[in-house]
């Protein structure tokens, strides 16, 4: 998977930039609603803004040379998608696309975050961190992906969603799903089918526990 990676996860703007500077910035640009199956931009889109996910969810991948879809990655709130035009890039290669409903994001002009970054030293220092830490997933889903089975990925993949996205809750950990089987298995190489069929089983074993389906 030869993509560049044109985006931040679990950057919190709430934390690294102070709430006069983030709150001067909402004045003059609020944020924008969008809803499910709403696209951001597409592959080739001339980089203009970065996207702020304030609340929502906003899915990121590419479309191979057969036309099948990529799914990379699922951001949401305190996430950055566009980051990599501050080191000159001009298109994006890769699409993203809201998949919750009332996403709501903020646009950052290239301009203004490039003037961030050179005066706001935690947000500079924030972005670089990242990449290191981006890279360290990248290549941990890749082993993942090269030398565990299906039934393996699945769990790596939930144990990654609980740490992320997971609250407590009775004696385990609680995760709002918003997205789909068939996205879970773009991300960890498999088929819709084989992901039903692997929770079934894992529910079955008493590890995961489904409500609300």
């Amino acid at each position: 998977m030869n993509k560049g990676i044109w985006f931040f996860e679990e950057v919190d703007l709430y934390d690294i930039l102070c709430p006069y500077k983030y709150n001067d910035h909402l004045k003059s640009h609020p944020l924008s609603c969008y809803n499910k199956t709403d696209f951001l931009f597409m592959e080739g889109d001339l980089v203009k803004d970065l996207f702020l996910v304030a609340e929502g969810r906003v899915k990121v991948g590419f479309y191979d040379k057969e036309g099948n879809e990529q799914v990379i990655a699922f951001l949401g709130r305190g996430e950055i998608l566009g980051e990599k035009a501050l080191f000159g890039e001009a298109r994006h290669q890769e699409f993203a696309q809201v998949v919750a409903d009332r996403t709501q994001i903020c646009k950052l002009r290239v301009e203004k975050a490039r003037e961030l970054a050179r005066d706001y030293v935690p947000f500079s220092l924030t972005l670089t961190k990242r990449v290191g830490d981006r890279m360290q997933r990248l290549e941990r889903r890749l082993q993942i992906l090269l030398f565990k089975d299906a039934r393996q990925r699945l769990v790596e993949f939930m144990k990654d969603l609980c740490r992320d996205m997971g609250t407590p809750y009775r004696t385990g950990v609680k995760v709002m799903l918003e997205i789909t089987q068939s996205d879970i298995a773009a991300l960890i190489g498999t088929s819709r089918k084989t992901v039903s069929l692997l929770f079934t089983d894992l529910e079955d074993a008493g590890l995961v526990k489904f409500f609300g389906r």
